[in-house]
């Protein structure tokens, strides 16, 4: 009966009947016996099965002295298919017993869980590599230097989307927000950021709603924060975004652009109002500001008049006349063109003590940028916060390249104006050297008995007015030395020896008085030669000048030459020593016929600031 259960049983059975415990199965068992059938069938048992014969005997000596065993999950490293497998089965024995209670064999229905537990053992490794998995990606998660939210729309009755729920966020995002950690997630946008402009809400949902990623650039208002990112639909109304702050790189390209712009308005510029107007604007651009503007200092007075500044609505305008001893010493370090930066009015040793000027003028942070030149100070260009604000290098850098750019239009405007009264003074000049000329070309040729001799004294003289005005070119045209005036002038005169003697202190000219001067001296050198003291070997020439009593008096003697007659007529030389050379010196100027030799005195009044 036992026999025809097992084979028709659909479960594997086997059956070990005899002392020889020989071995029947049903067809279910074959695939547990591999190819051990079909030599198995009649076989002893445990021969059958010897490479687990020693996990098998225990079990099969208790059927068969009549203990029935059940065992779950038992493994068994089988040989069926040449190759010894790790096996896992459910089993139970129980004896067959004869009419006399004797144990004649055990029979034994058993179920192959190999497969059931390879399959769980492949289940606890993927789950515990998915636990792996999500454990590195929960690390990198949350050691991302980016912000990451995943977040889900909410929708009104119309099914507009109106706002949207932080789903999941990593620590980068509370960092990059500056909102404590733990506290956004479950929560909506507009109650973790009052205030959030609408398309924060309106550009995530045309996310979802297109099924298209969006990359952004955009400022949180009430953070004052600028953010760079993208933002993915990730199937329904959710949605991930990943974002960096760059509020920095914003302020420093607008701060970039807001220079090039002042570069391209203080061109052309030419007066000092419109130079600080222009600078306060442009700080009002690059900071973020309560208050901008600039004043002109009135260094007499020790006041500053604000002709211009910008405000933010609350905030008053400080335009009007304001002193300067009023906000503290500080003023100290601006006279001495140094920018001043003070993060506190109340904490900083130059503005403490002035608590209520400053509250009068709603100001509790200050930087003043100093416009100076030559060592004074003549404009002040200023920001100001109401409430606490710490300047970072950022903007200080910004002011300083702001004030370069004032310097440098400030030194344009200076360099033209002075290149401007520079040519004035120049084509001045040159009229008068012109007249000059033409005057002593018209007397010369007037006077001169012949063309050639009027051509050789045009010349003569014309070479005399070009070494003074060499001399003059050395100092822009401003004076000259009256020493080197008259070294100059007298030198194509020299002879052998020291036939000529010079002798008088520093005393600068006039650029006209070297002019008049210089032709003085050449016409009484030209003259000495042909009839004076240089005439002959033994004549020679004092010339001297000094000054006294407020007067400037230089002389021309001459000793030891051919006996002097005087002239029977005055010729233009004589006119030019006496009488021009004598009208730019403001004095008189009178030449002398002595038998012993020509005199000429000119004497004028001194300019003290001239006098060394």
């Amino acid at each position: 009966m036992i026999v025809r259960l097992m084979l028709d049983a659909r479960q594997p059975m086997f059956t070990v009947w005899g002392p020889q415990q020989i071995l029947l199965y049903n067809e279910e068992l074959l695939p547990i016996l591999g190819t051990k059938h079909p030599s198995a069938l009649g076989r002893p048992f445990l021969e059958v099965w010897r490479e687990v014969a020693d996990d098998m005997r225990p079990i099969v000596e208790a059927a068969y002295s009549g203990v029935a065993t059940h065992m779950d999950d038992i493994m068994l490293m089988v040989d069926r298919n040449g190759v010894r497998e790790e096996t896992h089965f459910n089993f139970s024995f129980t004896p067959l017993r004869s009419e006399d209670e004797s144990v004649d064999g055990f029979f034994c229905a058993c179920t192959e869980t190999t497969k059931a537990h390879a399959d769980a053992r492949d289940l606890t490794m993927q789950q515990d590599a998915l636990s792996r998995s999500e454990a590195k990606w929960r690390t990198v998660f949350e050691t991302l230097r980016e912000g990451f939210l995943l977040g889900e729309l909410i929708r009104d009755e119309f099914g507009r989307a109106v706002n949207w729920r932080y789903e999941e966020v990593n620590d980068a995002w509370y960092d990059l927000v500056g909102i404590p950690r733990g506290t956004a997630t479950g929560r909506t946008i507009r109650d973790v950021v009052p205030g959030v402009e609408d398309e924060w809400i309106y550009e995530f949902a045309r996310v979802v709603e297109t099924g298209e990623s969006s990359r952004f650039t955009r400022r949180v208002g009430t953070l004052d924060r600028w953010y760079e990112g993208m933002a993915q639909p990730m199937g329904g109304d959710r949605f991930t975004v990943i974002f960096v702050e760059v509020t920095d790189r914003i302020r420093r390209d607008r701060r970039q652009a807001t220079l090039l712009t002042l570069g391209d308005e203080l061109r052309g510029r030419s007066d000092l109002d419109t130079i600080i107007t222009a600078a306060a604007r442009c700080l009002a651009d690059g900071l973020d500001v309560d208050r901008v503007g600039s004043g002109v200092v009135d260094s007499h007075e020790d006041t500053i008049d604000v002709r211009f500044d910008w405000c933010e609505a609350g905030m008053r305008s400080l335009v009007g006349r304001h002193s300067l001893k009023s906000f503290g010493s500080y003023i100290a370090d601006l006279r001495r063109d140094m920018t001043v930066s003070i993060d506190d009015v109340h904490l900083d040793p130059r503005t403490s003590g002035r608590e209520e000027e400053f509250e009068a003028i709603q100001t509790r942070s200050l930087l003043n940028l100093p416009v100076s030149f030559d060592g004074r100070l003549y404009a002040i260009v200023f920001a100001n916060t109401r409430e606490l604000h710490s300047w970072t290098d950022g903007e200080l850098q910004f002011v300083q390249q702001v004030g370069d750019r004032v310097r440098v239009a400030l030194a344009r405007q200076r360099m033209e104006d002075a290149q401007r009264v520079l040519t004035q003074e120049m084509a001045h000049r040159m009229k008068n050297s012109l007249a000059m000329v033409q005057a002593i070309a018209t007397q010369t040729l007037r006077q001169a008995e012949t063309m050639e001799e009027g051509r050789l004294a045009i010349a003569s003289r014309l070479g005399a007015l070009a070494r003074a005005q060499d001399i003059l070119t050395l100092t822009s045209w401003e004076e000259a030395d009256v020493g080197d005036v008259v070294r100059a002038a007298i030198e194509p005169h020299r002879v052998g020896g020291d036939r000529i003697t010079i002798n008088g202190s520093s005393y600068r000219l006039t650029s006209q008085q070297a002019l008049g001067l210089s032709l003085a001296i050449h016409e009484l050198a030209t003259n000495a030669a042909k009839y004076g003291a240089l005439s002959s070997d033994a004549g020679r020439v004092d010339i001297s000048w000094s000054l006294a009593d407020a007067a400037f008096t230089f002389r021309w003697i001459e000793h030891d030459g051919p006996p002097v007659t005087p002239p029977t007529r005055q010729g233009f030389g004589s006119k030019l020593i006496e009488r021009i050379v004598g009208s730019y010196f403001s004095g008189t100027g009178r030449l002398q016929y002595d038998p012993g030799g020509v005199r000429f005195e000119l004497v004028g009044a001194a300019a003290p600031s001239r006098m060394s």
